[in-house]
């Protein structure tokens, strides 16, 4: 390389006809040079000795690592694994969130329908809009009540059409705002369905405030949208809804391991109209949950309520009437007429109720069963008892199953595997119910009624489903009717 630069210089030096004592003074600088570039090439060589040297002690480090003990780190895996355990504990609790499974519901996303709620940035507010609408179909066979002369009504009834803003405040404060407009009519308030804050800092413990369902019994319990038939059970929804609901009231649930409890202290329902006294009473559920996921679940509990009564300015054969009346129009409401009446109770004091739910999942298999009673605290009168019950049971055809909602304690929307916009069929399911209800004693003749069902279930999404129901209703009383019924309707969550 020397012998390179120094003929280079030379020739440059000759093309440019240079003197011989400038060619010298360029001498002496390309030895300067070279001297220079020999001191670089030693820095060079120190440069890789060190670089050699760290890559030694890296080498080194990582066979120490090796030699640690396996056990040691498996126990900080370990420790790792508890912790995010104990994270994802602590989310479920402050977040109504469910386990990575998917066993059990997550209620905060689950109660918005398909629409994407609003969210603020900090996610401290959620604002959402959720819809509903039934379109209900019937025809009948009857045999008419010859006091009567009732005829049950074929035809198109829109059941419900509600539409709902729920949302989330300051993480803590749940609230919801529902209307019917199918049950509008000419008193736009009785469409109110819901209005109500519920607050969740105090956990387990949840507390509700406003307008909101009395939630006594299984299937009175659980939205219209994930019953397996197209009405609640008579005898559950006689007694639960005989009292009125929604209502105006507090409430507080309590979530255990293994158990669920709510109790409520309710008023009239709102729409009632009186210049007395209001009617107020204690309602409440406790429920055993030893099994809980979603798909596979044991649910037995006791419900009931004790209320006082709202009396009225009227009498009837000298006696105080009351707002309370038992009736059912049966479980098929679109013939219009009711089939079990017990008329307007007079000479009342206080009335109390109790009863029984027990349900069960097993994967496509689905059974549950109620059964209650209702005691009336007359004045001057003999005190009647009313009673009923039901057992009804499912099997999905296809490979899905009835959800439970160990939350809330009820039954939630079912998610098909292969949904029809997926492609798939959705998922397919078999009912049948059987259900008994007497409101006949101590000189109240309501009337008694059994009912049977077969039903066919459509889920063809989460959200639109198809529900057919062939239902056969013995009755006697001053306005019962037997009657077979083919109903049908068309449901779509939005």
């Amino acid at each position: 390389m020397k012998i390179l630069l120094l003929f280079l210089i030379i020739l440059l030096s000759s093309i440019h006809n240079t003197s011989w004592s400038d060619d010298i003074s360029v001498i002496d600088l390309i030895n300067k040079q070279l001297d220079i570039i020999e001191e670089q090439d030693k820095k060079i060589r120190k440069l890789e000795n060190l670089v050699k040297e760290l890559s030694e002690k890296i080498d080194s480090i990582s066979e120490n690592n090796k030699s640690i003990p396996q056990n040691i780190s498996k126990k900080q895996g370990e420790k790792k694994d508890k912790k995010e355990i104990e994270l994802a504990d602590k989310v479920n609790e402050s977040e109504i969130s469910s386990p990575v499974s998917q066993k059990i519901y997550n209620p905060e996303k689950a109660f918005f329908g398909p629409l994407q709620p609003l969210k603020s940035k900090d996610g401290n507010y959620t604002a959402g809009i959720m819809g509903l609408v039934q379109l209900d179909a019937a025809t009948h066979n009857q045999e008419g009540n010859k006091n009567t002369g009732n005829d049950l009504s074929d035809g198109f009834i829109v059941r419900r059409a509600v539409l709902t803003l729920a949302g989330l405040s300051e993480k803590d404060f749940i609230w919801f705002l529902s209307y019917n407009y199918a049950n509008g009519g000419d008193y736009p308030k009785s469409g109110l369905g819901a209005a109500m804050v519920i607050y969740r800092g105090y956990k387990p413990w949840w507390i509700f405030a406003g307008l909101f369902g009395n939630s006594v019994g299984l299937d009175a319990s659980n939205f219209s949208t994930q019953r397996q038939f197209l009405e609640p059970a008579m005898p559950q929804a006689t007694f639960a809804y005989g009292p009125g609901s929604p209502a105006i009231g507090v409430a507080a649930t309590y979530r255990g391991n293994d158990y669920y409890v709510r109790v409520g202290f309710y008023g009239e329902p709102y729409k009632n109209e009186s210049t007395d006294d209001e009617g107020m009473g204690i309602h409440g559920r406790v429920i055993w949950q030893p099994i809980k996921e979603r798909k596979k679940a044991f649910h037995l509990g006791v419900t009931g309520y004790w209320r006082t009564v709202n009396p009225s300015d009227t009498f009837t054969n000298n006696l105080r009437d009351s707002t309370l009346q038992f009736r059912t129009k049966g479980e098929n409401v679109v013939g219009g007429d009711y089939i079990l009446d017990t008329g307007i109770i007079t000479d009342l004091e206080k009335y109390y109720h109790g009863g029984i739910e027990f349900a069960v999942i097993e994967g496509p298999l689905s059974f549950q069963s109620e059964w209650g009673i209702v005691t009336l605290d007359r004045k001057t009168q003999l005190d009647p008892s009313f009673s009923g019950g039901y057992v009804q049971g499912g099997y999905m055809l296809t490979n899905d199953s009835r959800n439970y909602n160990a939350y809330f304690a009820q039954f939630w929307r079912v998610k098909p595997n292969i949904s029809l916009t997926e492609g798939g069929m959705g998922a397919w399911e078999i009912a049948i119910r059987a259900s008994t209800l007497n409101l006949t004693d101590a000189g109240i003749a309501g009337g008694k009624a059994n009912s049977y069902t077969l039903g066919v279930n459509w889920y063809m999404t989460s959200f639109v489903r198809s529900i057919f129901n062939l239902t056969h209703t013995d009755a006697e009383g001053p306005v019962s009717e037997d009657f077979n019924v083919l109903g049908a309707r068309l449901q779509l969550e939005f």
